[in-house]
């Protein structure tokens, strides 16, 4: 067998020399055993399979061998020879005793189908085997001991077991080898035989993502700022900061325009690149945050006024750079806020309310850049006044609809009336504006229920008017962006026009041009279940902005609405003619009926009847009315057609 020739050396040193033999068998690791005549335990070194002083042969080899095994080796002793189970020799000494040199046992057989790296130590910390996960995440080989292996702990290192470690504890401990990036191990250690078991996993993976997951709780994962919360917790830091600060807010005024133009990837290039700027230009103390959208922060401790401003200058000169990606440009300007601590707000809720009334005063008068004044606060508070009094009128019945009708520019016919709202309010005491109207109602969540407040209105008037001479046959009303996009919108109006028991042509529905063109495709499918129901379609304000060409050609419309803003130009500015007559081209085209909003005078029906428009709006045909005024209106003589 493969131990007798190093057990037989053992056994002679033993009997010539015994004091070197006993160091020598103690450095290989072999077992000594005295046993007496009776065959019972007088002295033992090293591993002797749990033997003590006085315990007889059979309990010391029994736990571990079968019966025939244990007769085997009871032989083996007998005889003075060498035996297989386990490795032994066995050496006759006077008086009839026998020295036992035990080889040391094999090593363990270790798992390898574990995604574990498990590795047996002697008590110094060197190899005795390992298996091959250990290998693989050791880079290929296993070393000779723990201190060669690059292992490091994280933190103090104050356990009894190799690195430092707790026995039965797990730690953290960094894996470093020549050429490649640190590598997290979760490392644990457990006494083994008089050595160590040591248990290390690989958990760079899971930390990785731990570590992203934890950065994106913080941070924008488009831009790579900090987000909303973190710009929270350093507001609550300001506050107690005795040098105060400036929290400025900012909107990229492009980041529209680019998406409807160049789709949301060049969006998203605009919004990465203004980031960038906006960090190169804050010094290493402040902070940089995206709130959303087109909407940013910077937190700025330790600067106020003037040096507020001169900040503030210096972010919007950052970004009027242009910005070009693949086939186009754009120069990112923005509109900023900016409010300081302790004179605009101690609180972090109080300076990002401060540093927003700024930025809408900023956007209100055209500024670059505006700061906080304590009568923003009188305006803010106006407007909540305004969102408060339109819910109230809203609720209970304190707005209007008006008529304006329209005439065919050749025959003088009525073509239609458009309904539009009015609220004079008694709580405000003044009649409020459309505008104004529109505005409150996007602040305070109203939007969609003033539309079908508006529906409702109109199909109420045209049953009214159901089947009576000379009164409008359709009736438009302008409907949101907002609650175009609703998938249901389509359905609710039908429901309501056959409840009322009119034809769907007596509804025209004005859809707005500011509708922006990655919206389409949510309002496509509710304006194609319109038109398929029978309502009539028109494209409201169109020439206004960039968008209308794009909405008149993806959306089914029938009729579209010029903005006034070109017809006032007329009959005297080119320029004004030359974009009507290529609209109208446009329209003969698509076999679309044009209204012309906002005629005044005399002359300018005449040049759109030259120019070939159909149908006029404004306060040449008639003035905006109360419905029980139209009747008499609708009776009076017909506005004589421009000959």
């Amino acid at each position: 067998m493969a131990m007798t020739a190093p057990l037989l050396v053992a056994a002679a040193l033993l009997v010539a020399l015994p004091g070197l033999a006993l160091l020598a068998a103690r450095r290989a690791g072999l077992g000594l055993l005295l046993l007496d005549r009776a065959r019972c335990c007088r002295w033992q070194a090293g591993p002797c399979a749990g033997a003590r002083r006085g315990m007889g042969f059979d309990p010391i080899f029994g736990a571990m061998l079968d019966a025939g095994a244990l007769r085997a080796l009871r032989a083996a002793c007998e005889a003075g020879r060498a035996a297989a189970r386990p490795a032994a020799l066995f050496v006759k000494l006077p008086g009839c005793w026998r020295l036992a040199v035990l080889a040391p046992p094999p090593p363990p057989s270790l798992p390898d189908g574990v995604p574990v790296g498990v590795w047996l130590l002697d008590p110094r910390g060197r190899t005795l085997t390992g298996n091959r996960p250990l290998a693989r995440l050791l880079g290929g080989a296993i070393p000779e001991g723990v201190a060669t292996a690059g292992l490091q702990l994280c933190g103090p290192a104050g356990g009894e077991a190799p690195l430092g470690l707790d026995p039965g504890k797990e730690r953290e401990a960094l894996l470093r080898q020549p050429g490649q990036k640190p590598r997290r191990l979760l490392a644990s250690a457990s006494p083994a035989g008089g050595g160590w078991l040591l248990s290390l996993l690989d958990v760079t993976p899971l930390r990785t993502a731990q570590e992203r997951i934890e950065h994106l709780a913080g941070h924008d994962p488009l831009t790579g700022l900090p987000n909303r919360g973190v710009l929270r917790a350093a507001l609550d830091a300001l506050a107690e900061d005795p040098g105060g600060g400036t929290l400025i807010r900012l909107d990229l005024d492009q980041l529209r325009a680019v998406n409807d133009r160049h789709g949301q990837g060049a969006g998203d290039a605009l919004l990465r690149v203004a980031a960038g700027r906006l960090r190169a230009a804050i010094r290493p103390s402040d902070l940089a945050a995206r709130l959303g959208g087109n909407e940013f922060a910077v937190l700025a401790f330790g600067l106020r006024g003037e040096g507020a401003m001169l900040l503030a200058d210096r972010l919007r000169e950052s970004l009027l750079q242009p910005v070009r990606h693949g086939t186009w440009e754009a120069t990112p300007a923005a509109r900023l806020g900016v409010a300081w601590t302790p004179d605009h707000g101690d609180g972090a809720e109080a300076l990002m309310h401060a540093a927003q009334h700024a930025l809408r005063e900023a956007k209100r008068k055209g500024l670059g850049a505006a700061s906080f004044e304590p009568r923003l606060l009188e305006r803010a508070r106006h407007r909540a006044l305004l969102r408060d009094a339109l819910a109230e009128a809203l609720a209970e019945g304190g707005l209007a609809l008006h008529i304006q009708p329209q005439r065919h520019l050749r025959t003088g016919a009525l073509g239609g009336a458009e309904a539009l709202l009015r609220w004079d309010s008694a709580r405000l005491g003044r009649m409020v504006p459309p505008t104004e109207i529109l505005a409150a109602a996007g602040e305070a969540g109203l939007t969609r229920a003033l539309d079908q407040w508006v529906l409702r209105g109109a199909i109420a008037l045209q049953r009214e008017w159901l089947g009576e001479a000379g009164l409008p046959q359709r009736l438009g009303v302008n409907i949101s962006a907002a609650t175009l996009q609703d998938p249901g919108f389509a359905e609710e109006v039908a429901a309501a026009l056959d409840h009322a028991g009119l034809p769907p042509s007596a509804l025209e529905i004005e859809i707005p041009e500011d509708l922006a063109v990655r919206d389409l495709p949510a309002v496509a499918e509710t304006v194609a279940a319109l038109r398929e129901a029978g309502v009539v379609l028109a494209l409201d304000d169109f020439g206004a902005g960039h968008s209308s060409l794009a909405h008149v050609v993806k959306l089914p419309v029938h009729r579209v609405k010029l903005d006034r803003s070109t017809i006032e130009r007329l009959p005297d500015d080119p320029r004004a003619y030359a974009v009507l007559r290529s609209t109208l081209a446009m329209a003969r085209g698509l076999e679309l009926e044009v209204v012309a909003e906002g005629v005044e005078t005399e002359a300018q029906a005449e040049a759109l009847r030259r120019l070939g428009c159909h149908v006029a709006q404004g306060w040449l045909v008639a003035r905006p009315m109360p419905p029980e005024a139209l009747r008499d209106w609708c009776a009076a003589p017909v506005l004589r057609a421009v000959s």
